[in-house]
């Protein structure tokens, strides 16, 4: 379990301006501190504190899973996946019921304010970018870039997102996981296979980061993968044939259909086209590109933990002496118009 003084903070919950409200969850763990670790960084260690499931009184909470209570909410993930439109037990938008929504670029933001449901406005909906990709990009220049040796075998990581999540009436899953199972011994004659599943369906939890950095091509279906790797310039290879009308049938206007409808990325119709893709050295198109910067502002790569701490100390600053004295003032003199308006 990741604890304030893991990342640094000496603050009181309720005391502290900021609190991050965490989940015990295991297989989040890792992810929580990376992404968690990239904000506080940027934090004196007495502004914040943190707590494990429950809010803060007196701070402002911020939180990276929406069925934990918060004020501000960021993703966990990446991908869309409709997250913040998810609905509580009494079938209400959580996201309504919250202060600030912090979101990885312009795309999402628009398709949230779009939402007839979410009554969320612009002012509260941030663009901040994706604190983890900060934690990739100082850990790639760190490696050392060997030149590729002749007759070495492209990398390619296959790296889904895990099966538990079921959709629709007949409960299927959107992951590409464990049905590309049996075309591995097919792709492991042509490339350096390398699989990396999700913690939730591995028993080592942490997050896949060296076998991302490492390899040339990323395999993957609609998770966070997708994006980080895009953002770090390595082409995504879909399996479209296994998972593609899934994906268009239950994730309705989420970003990850509009991949799946537009076929931004490369999106394989058989288990030989993969491998065609790869040995044809295909790459990112001008398209997905274009999605790309829209969909994880470029202008928070490396410094998106910046951006969110930066934010947090702005939506946590307790107003000024000045400005609750003219609020006061200003409830008195409506207080006394009311009053000589009833007198009179």
């Amino acid at each position: 379990m990741v604890t304030g003084q893991d990342l640094g903070g000496t603050g009181k919950p309720g005391a502290a301006r900021i609190n991050f409200v965490h989940t015990d969850s295991e297989n989040y763990a890792g992810i929580q501190q990376q992404i968690l670790g990239a904000i506080t960084r940027h934090l004196k260690p007495r502004d914040f504190s943190t707590t494990v499931g429950v809010r803060a009184p007196g701070s402002l909470n911020f939180g990276l899973f929406i069925l934990t209570p918060t004020d501000v909410l960021m993703s966990h993930g990446l991908a869309d996946k409709n997250y913040f439109l998810r609905k509580d037990e009494n079938g209400k938008r959580i996201s309504n019921q919250l202060k600030h929504l912090f979101v990885p670029g312009e795309w999402l933001k628009r398709r949230l304010l779009g939402a007839k449901t979410l009554k969320t406005d612009a002012e509260h909906i941030h663009v901040v970018g994706w604190p983890r990709l900060d934690v990739l990009l100082e850990t790639q220049k760190e490696m050392a870039s060997a030149p590729r040796s002749p007759g070495e075998r492209p990398k390619v990581l296959w790296a889904p997102t895990h099966d538990f999540a079921r959709r629709g009436d007949e409960k299927y899953s959107m992951s590409s996981y464990p049905e590309l199972l049996e075309f591995v011994p097919m792709f492991e004659k042509h490339f350096d296979f390398q699989t990396s599943l999700h913690p939730r369906n591995r028993e080592e939890k942490n997050p896949t980061q060296h076998p991302l950095l490492e390899c040339d091509y990323v395999i993957s279906d609609f998770g966070t993968i997708v994006y980080e790797a895009w953002a770090l310039g390595k082409p995504v290879i879909f399996p479209h044939w296994l998972i593609g009308d899934r994906i268009k049938r239950h994730l309705r206007q989420s970003a990850e259909v509009l991949v799946f409808e537009e076929r931004l990325g490369l999106h394989a119709d058989s288990p030989q086209q993969i491998i065609d893709f790869v040995m044809d050295g295909a790459g990112i198109d001008q398209r997905t590109a274009a999605f790309m910067d829209d969909y994880l502002a470029p202008e928070y790569a490396g410094r998106s933990g910046k951006r969110v701490a930066q934010l947090l100390k702005k939506l946590s600053k307790p107003p000024s002496r000045v400005k609750a004295l003219r609020r006061r003032a200003a409830r008195t003199r409506s207080k006394l118009r009311t009053s000589l308006n009833r007198t009179s």
